[in-house]
C-alpha cells in the first residue's frame, strides 16, 4: 500500500482517481431521481430526488455551462454522478460525446445490459464503478463488469465503508477490478439515518471507526483504495479551488487554502464604473458592487471614501456561486 495525504492510501489508482488527486475533476451531477434509498447517501436537500443538473456549483441548462466550468477550472475529467445517471442516459450519452477529449468517469447502481454498456463505450466513457445499494448483492454486477471490461472501459466497484462484506471482495479479486472504499460521511441530510444506526460523528464529519472498516478490504483486496473524508477536502476540493483561483485574473491573490483575495468596492455603480475605466484598473464587476486588487483598494481607500464609495478588502471562494468568506472594510 502507497499512503497519500490526510491518511488516505491505495494499492491501485484508476485514471479517474489520479485526475481527482490532482484537483482536475469537474463533478457533474446530473439528476437526483435514484430507485434506491441508501440511508447514507450524502446529497444535499436541493439535490436530493431531483431532476437538476449541477456542474460543480454552477447550475447546468445547456452543454455550454458545462465547458464554462470545465474552462473555469482546467478539468482534465469529468465524474458523472447522481442520484442515479442512467435514468438519463440519453443525456448521459450527450454528454460523453461532447466532451470526450476529456477523461469521463461513471458511477451507477445499476447492473447495467450490454446495449447499454456498449452505447456508453462507443460515445466514449473511459471508466465506470458499479455501487451495490447497501452493499448487498454484488454478485448481480458480474455480468455487467465482464461486458464493461469488454468493450475496455476501466471498471470497478465503489463503496462506502459501513460493513465488509466478503461477496465483494470475492467479486474484484475474481474479475480484476478495482475497489475503492470511502471513509463513511456525515452530511445534513443522511446525519439522523446515521446516528439511528449507532454511527458517531469524527472531528472532520467522517463516521468514528468506519476507517477500520475499509483495512479489512485494504487487507483481502489486489487494486484497492481507500479515500477519507480529509483527503476529500484537501485534494478534490481545495485543489480544484487552486486551480480556479489561478484562471481568474492576475489582480486576485490565491491563497493556499484556494480561496481568493481582492479590493471591494460599493455605492454609485455608474460613479465607481467611471473612475475606475479613467484610471485604467482592471475589476470585475458584480451585482452589488466590484472586485479590483487589494493593492489598489489600500492604496485609494481614503480617496473613494470621500466619493461615497465603500473599501472592503474580501475573501471568497473563486466557485461559480462565489460564497463569502469575509469582508473587511478598510478605515
Amino acid at each position: 500500500m502507497k499512503r497519500i495525504e490526510a491518511g488516505s492510501f491505495y494499492s491501485y489508482l484508476s485514471e479517474g482517481c489520479k485526475i481527482c488527486r490532482r484537483g482536475a475533476k469537474l463533478v457533474l451531477f446530473v439528476t437526483g431521481k435514484c430507485r434506491s434509498s441508501c440511508y447514507y447517501c450524502p446529497i444535499s436537500e436541493e439535490k436530493k430526488g431531483k431532476d437538476v443538473v449541477y456542474a460543480n456549483e454552477r447550475p447546468v441548462r445547456s452543454l455550454e455551462d458545462i465547458a464554462e466550468e470545465i474552462n473555469a477550472m482546467s478539468a482534465e475529467g469529468i465524474a458523472i454522478t447522481g442520484g442515479e445517471p442512467l435514468l438519463k442516459l440519453d443525456y448521459v450519452l450527450e454528454v460523453i460525446e461532447a466532451f470526450d477529449d476529456l477523461h469521463i468517469h461513471l458511477y451507477t447502481s445499476v447492473p447495467a445490459k450490454e446495449e447499454v454498456i456498449k452505447k456508453l463505450a462507443e460515445a466514449g466513457l473511459d471508466e465506470i464503478r458499479f455501487h451495490p445499494p447497501h452493499l448487498e448483492n454484488s454478485e448481480i454486477y458480474r455480468e455487467s463488469v465482464r461486458i464493461a471490461k469488454k468493450y475496455g472501459i476501466e471498471t470497478g466497484i465503489e463503496i462506502p465503508a459501513i460493513k465488509y462484506e466478503e461477496e465483494i471482495v470475492k467479486l474484484v479479486n475474481e474479475e480484476d477490478i478495482f475497489l475503492n472504499v470511502n471513509e463513511l460521511e456525515f452530511s445534513a441530510t443522511n446525519y439522523l439515518e446515521l446516528e439511528k444506526r449507532g454511527w458517531e460523528i469524527g472531528e472532520f464529519y467522517e463516521a468514528k471507526n468506519s476507517k477500520e472498516i475499509a483495512m479489512k478490504y485494504a487487507e483481502k483486496v489486489k487494486k484497492f483504495h481507500f479515500c477519507s473524508v480529509r483527503f476529500k477536502d484537501i485534494a478534490q476540493f481545495r485543489r480544484r479551488l487552486i486551480r480556479m483561483g489561478f484562471n481568474l485574473p492576475e489582480f486576485y491573490k490565491v491563497t493556499s487554502e484556494g480561496t481568493v483575495l481582492c479590493g471591494y468596492l460599493e455605492g454609485d455603480k455608474e460613479k465607481i464604473r467611471k473612475i475606475l475605466t479613467s484610471m485604467g484598473i482592471d475589476f470585475f464587476e458584480t451585482d452589488e458592487g466590484f472586485e479590483v486588487s487589494m493593492e489598489f483598494a489600500e492604496e485609494n481607500a481614503e480617496k473613494l471614501r470621500k466619493e461615497g464609495i465603500e473599501v472592503y478588502i474580501v475573501e471568497r471562494y473563486p466557485t461559480y456561486n462565489r460564497l463569502l468568506i469575509s469582508k473587511t472594510p478598510l478605515r
